[in-house]
């Protein structure tokens, strides 16, 4: 998804084609991964072991969270690149850089007091479980800390959107949208998201390694 290029702010047909179907394919994957963690979440609570229950949780709450944001964001880039109506266009544009605000917000936050209580924050709890992946967790807190500093994932045109501030609505509904533009924003957080997600599933099936071993 990081092999797109910025040509004359229209992506082409193949590049469009390409987007359109790994997005359809890894939305397939975590939507899945979705109900697998549902099912997940009534079998442990059979269990009696009340620290395993607790771990769990955690890591169906981050795991919940992550999948629905990777599926919402890239689904909505699809919907973006697939709109040919220059409203319409420009319509999901604007929600768009809601989604992607509202969801960097929780991932991680703009602010030392919403990154305590982010689901990184939780994430980054649980990992002290697992020594070993100090420095993946740390390589990624790093990254994170650079989107917050540099970037507020549009937060006034989030405000925009959110409080339908009609003027500056005005603004952005009628500016040129650049599309190739648009869709090489978004695949940061994307791929933010999936890394995250590749992270939780190791540090669970450590867990669970870690569990059967010592029964």
């Amino acid at each position: 998804m990081n092999q797109l290029s910025h040509k004359n702010k229209v992506l082409n047909e193949q590049e469009r084609t390409e987007l359109c179907s790994t997005i359809d394919g890894f939305v397939k994957e975590f939507s899945e991964s979705i109900d697998a963690v549902h099912k997940l979440a009534e079998d442990i609570e059979t269990s009696e072991n009340e620290w395993y229950k607790k771990t769990n949780r955690e890591f169906i709450a981050i795991g919940i969270f992550v999948a629905y944001c990777f599926c919402d964001i890239s689904l909505m880039t699809k919907q973006f690149v697939q709109s040919s109506n220059p409203y319409e266009r420009a319509f999901l544009r604007g929600k768009l850089q809601v989604l992607l605000n509202e969801s960097f917000k929780k991932l991680y936050g703009f602010s030392q007091t919403a990154q305590c209580n982010s689901y990184f924050a939780r994430l980054k709890k649980l990992s002290e479980l697992f020594p070993l992946f100090e420095n993946e967790i740390k390589n990624f807190e790093t990254k994170l800390r650079g989107y917050s500093t540099k970037n507020t994932w549009w937060k006034d045109e989030r405000d925009a959107e959110v409080h339908l501030d009609i003027e500056k609505l005005h603004q952005y509904r009628h500016e040129e949208v650049d599309e190739s533009k648009v869709v090489l924003e978004t695949l940061p957080l994307i791929d933010i998201f999936n890394e995250m997600n590749v992270l939780l599933e190791i540090l669970h099936k450590v867990f669970i390694a870690y569990l059967n071993t010592n029964e």
